[in-house]
């Protein structure tokens, strides 16, 4: 089975144990996938495959940009070379056909990510030349079900509330940002796509409904313009990674 495949069923997987969790488990335990989700949605996702990896927006040290593509890992998206590789792309060619994001019908986000892809060279020449980043790519899949696997066997809840939850809730939020805000919102910028910032959707992701700023400005770690707009992202790159 190829990897792409072995990606869509723990993406899958995932699905059905968030479903066993909130029946078997109690529901106290979903504080465990709030952090899950800041920790590998927010940090790991948006702020380190996106604003860090992807746009290369901030500097950071050494060991904190390790930490970052760590928790990269836990999006359950794939690594961060084949993550990276295709956002690239729907930069280059977004609300196209070959948008790997979905670009010109708002159900294609969802089910593109069940189509066959590749990972074009030219989008990730700078990601292959980092072995820590080339090691994870080879073995993401070994390494993603070995560490799920030792933290189910002390207690299956905290794999399904810290891993799986969150991924299932950054999977759908990303599905929200590429959807909605390419379709309705407010526009700062007359970027040659559709996109938009999305009040509704910047709330609940916390900061990455601002997708037209992001547009305008793809390679800016700060999409906040308006003294109303919220971007926790920005906040923990400025607080805690900005070098």
């Amino acid at each position: 089975m190829s990897y792409e495949y072995k990606l869509k069923l723990i993406l899958l997987a995932n699905h059905i144990l968030l479903a066993i969790g909130l029946i078997y488990a109690d529901l106290s335990w979903l504080w465990l996938s709030l952090v899950g989700w800041i920790m590998f949605g927010k940090v790991g996702g948006e702020i380190a495959l996106h604003r860090y990896l992807s746009h290369r927006s901030f500097e950071t040290s050494y060991w904190k940009s390790r930490m970052l593509i760590v928790l990269s890992m836990f999006n359950c998206f794939g690594s961060p070379i084949a993550w990276c590789g295709i956002h690239r792309k729907h930069h280059a060619v977004p609300e196209t056909k070959e948008d790997p994001h979905g670009g010109q019908a708002m159900w294609k986000v969802w089910t593109t990510f069940w189509e066959p892809f590749t990972i074009e060279r030219k989008f990730v020449v700078d990601l292959i030349k980092d072995k820590w980043i080339t090691f994870i790519h080879k073995h993401y899949l070994k390494l993603l079900i070995g560490i799920y696997g030792a933290i189910a066997l002390i207690d299956w809840r905290i794999a399904v509330f810290l891993i799986s939850i969150p991924a299932v809730v950054t999977f759908h939020s990303a599905g929200m940002v590429n959807t909605i805000c390419h379709k309705w919102g407010y526009r700062l910028f007359n970027t040659p796509d559709k996109s938009t910032n999305n009040t509704w959707v910047n709330l609940l992701t916390l900061g990455s409904g601002l997708h037209n700023t992001h547009h305008e400005k793809p390679a800016s770690w700060n999409n906040k313009e308006k003294w109303w707009e919220i971007d926790f992202p920005a906040w923990v790159i400025k607080t805690f990674l900005k070098a």
